[in-house]
């Protein structure tokens, strides 16, 4: 495998020559389009000038020997060199010079007087001799992006079936995570500590105000001081709730649980930075108080 990106190289001049220097030349048509190769071999560290050189795709990883790559590569650098000689040639023949150092760019050089002397359609020609050469790397290199365009398509369809997948299977967790909170929001939930064991029973209890949330909220409190305490579910009651939300009750309580509380049976310690009650998806906290027994909530007790 080798990432592959498409890459439009287009001589630009309009902010060097006038348009009767230009000569009707239009750089929309004077461009040459190249794969660049994801190897030490295959990038392009050279210093344009007079070219453009913008991303045609984004980068896409297709299949490749190592053989297969070099030669790609190979054939890209042979195809940027005769850019570069292309570059050069043009600005010779339009009397201009390519200027390094602190601000790089194109300067008037010795044959610019000529140049400008020059009939509009000797211009012309100078131009048509650079669409001509493009045209000929672009010939050159046809053979190279023949084989590698059917492997971009194949690539960029898969991506894209992966990337309807994803969100098929996003769109069915979102729907899931839904129909678990909606539960979690209408199942009422009661609770008794036994301490010699250290244990929370929990079942439900028609009759009892506390969400799932609620619930959550309640066995976290810090003056209840079961942190640490195993939580019993009442068996019938794990049964009912994988029966109605059709997935296991630890799937189920993954989603409607504090990120922090990952095992429903056993109880973890408040996190400090928390503010307020967790209200356990669509619920909201409310009506959990306790009876007077302490840790025996109203709906449920010993």
């Amino acid at each position: 495998m080798v990432s592959v990106t498409l890459y439009r190289y287009s001589f630009n001049f309009r902010y060097a020559l006038n348009d009767r220097q230009m000569a009707g030349f239009d750089p929309g048509r004077a461009f040459v389009e190249i794969y660049a190769v994801d190897t030490p071999e295959g990038r392009d560290e050279r210093g344009w000038t007079c070219l453009d050189r913008r991303t045609a795709t984004r980068s896409i990883r297709v299949e490749a020997t190592d053989g297969e790559s070099a030669a790609w590569a190979r054939a890209q650098t042979a195809a940027l060199d005769a850019l570069w000689i292309a570059e050069q040639q043009l600005v010779h023949d339009v009397g201009m010079r390519i200027e390094g150092g602190f601000s790089p760019g194109l300067r008037r050089g010795s044959g610019w007087s000529a140049a400008r002397r020059r009939s509009r359609t000797a211009s012309r020609q100078a131009f048509d001799r650079l669409e001509q050469r493009l045209h000929d790397i672009a010939e050159r290199y046809r053979p190279v992006r023949e084989q590698i365009e059917p492997r971009v398509h194949e690539a960029d369809a898969r991506a894209q079936e992966e990337q309807a997948r994803l969100w098929k299977a996003q769109r069915e967790r979102e729907k899931r995570d839904d129909r678990f909170t909606e539960l979690a929001a209408r199942t009422r939930w009661s609770y008794r500590v036994t301490e010699s064991d250290r244990t929370v029973h929990a079942f439900r209890a028609d009759d009892s105000t506390l969400t799932t949330g609620e619930l959550i909220d309640e066995l976290q409190r810090p003056t209840h001081h079961l942190t640490g305490y195993t939580v019993h579910w009442a068996a019938a009651d794990r049964a009912e709730i994988e029966h109605v939300s059709g997935a296991d009750f630890t799937t189920w309580w993954a989603v409607v649980a504090p990120g922090h509380w990952n095992d429903s049976r056993r109880i973890p310690s408040r996190p400090s930075t928390r503010s307020g009650p967790y209200i356990g998806g669509h619920s909201s906290y409310g009506g959990g108080t306790s009876c007077g027994g302490g840790f025996s909530s109203c709906g449920g007790g010993f």
